[in-house]
C-alpha cells in the first residue's frame, strides 16, 4: 500500500527526491531490488552524488541474491554497476571476480588480479591467482605466484598447501617418468619429466633425469635447454626462462 501511495505522489510532484528515496525504501522491503534501484538512481540524477553510497549498497544486494540463485551472469551486472557507482570499492570489484569464476572467465580473473597485483601485491592476492592457473592447467606460473607469495608472507599456510600440492604431483609425475624409462620408453619419459618439471622447476633430479635420457637420444637441441633451465633455476629466477 505504501508504494502505490508514493508512486501517485511521485506521479503528481516528480522533482521531489524524497517521495523517490522513499518509495524505493518501501520497495526494499519487499526486496525489490532492481525496482529500488532504478528509483535511487533517478533520485540521483536530481541529486548527483547525494546518494551513491546507497545505491551501490542495493546493486550489491541485488547482485548477491542473484548470485545465490546461481544466475552468475545478471550477478556479475550488478555488481558491475556498483562498482561504476562507487569505483575503487574493492568488496565489489571482489564480487565481480567471484561471478567471472563462476562464470568459467578466468583469463577475466586473471586479468583483474594482474591490476590488483599491480597496484598491492599481497599474498593473498597471489595465491588466489595460483589456483586460477592451476585451474587453467598453467602450472609453472601456478609455482612462479606461490613462491611470490611465500616471499611475502613466509609462513603462509594456503600457500605452503598449494606448493606441496605441486610439490606431489611433481614427485608423482617423476616416478612415472623413470618407470616409462625403464621400459625404454624415453619419449613419453621426457613427457613425464618435462610435466614435474612444469609442478616443481627448482627440483634438480629431474634436470639430471632429462639430461641423462637427452644424452642417451642424442638431442643436441634439448641438452643446451636443459642447461639453460638449470642454470636459471639455479641462481632462482623470478621469471619464466625461455
Amino acid at each position: 500500500r505504501a508504494v502505490v501511495c508514493f508512486s501517485k505522489a511521485v506521479t503528481l510532484q516528480p522533482g521531489q527526491v524524497l517521495l523517490y528515496v522513499s518509495q524505493a525504501e518501501a520497495l526494499l522491503q519487499l526486496c525489490d531490488f532492481h525496482s529500488a534501484a532504478g528509483l535511487y538512481r533517478r533520485a540521483s540524477f536530481l541529486q548527483p552524488g547525494a546518494f551513491d553510497d546507497r545505491l551501490a549498497f542495493i546493486l550489491y544486494m541485488q547482485g548477491q541474491c542473484l548470485f545465490d540463485q546461481g544466475l552468475f551472469l545478471e550477478a556479475l551486472q550488478a555488481f558491475s554497476c556498483a562498482a561504476e557507482v562507487k569505483p575503487g570499492c574493492r568488496i565489489y570489484e571482489v564480487k565481480r571476480l567471484a561471478c567471472l569464476a563462476a562464470l568459467g572467465h578466468h583469463d577475466d580473473c586473471v586479468q583483474l588480479l594482474n591490476d590488483w597485483i599491480t597496484e598491492c601485491p599481497t599474498s593473498d592476492l597471489y595465491v588466489l591467482r595460483a589456483r586460477l592457473h592451476k585451474v587453467q592447467n598453467k602450472t609453472l606460473q601456478c609455482y612462479r605466484d606461490v613462491t611470490l607469495a611465500l616471499q611475502l608472507q613466509p609462513a603462509c599456510p594456503h600457500a605452503a598447501a598449494l606448493l606441496l600440492q605441486l610439490q606431489e604431483a611433481s614427485e608423482e609425475a617423476r616416478l612415472q617418468a623413470v618407470v616409462r624409462a625403464v621400459r625404454g620408453e624415453l619419449r613419453e619419459a621426457l613427457c613425464l619429466s618435462s610435466v614435474g618439471l612444469q609442478n616443481s622447476p627448482e627440483d634438480a633430479r629431474l634436470y639430471l633425469f632429462r639430461y641423462s635420457r637427452s644424452v642417451v637420444e642424442g638431442d643436441g637441441k634439448l641438452l643446451h635447454q636443459l642447461t639453460y633451465e638449470a642454470c636459471f633455476w639455479t641462481v632462482g629466477g623470478s621469471r619464466s626462462p625461455r
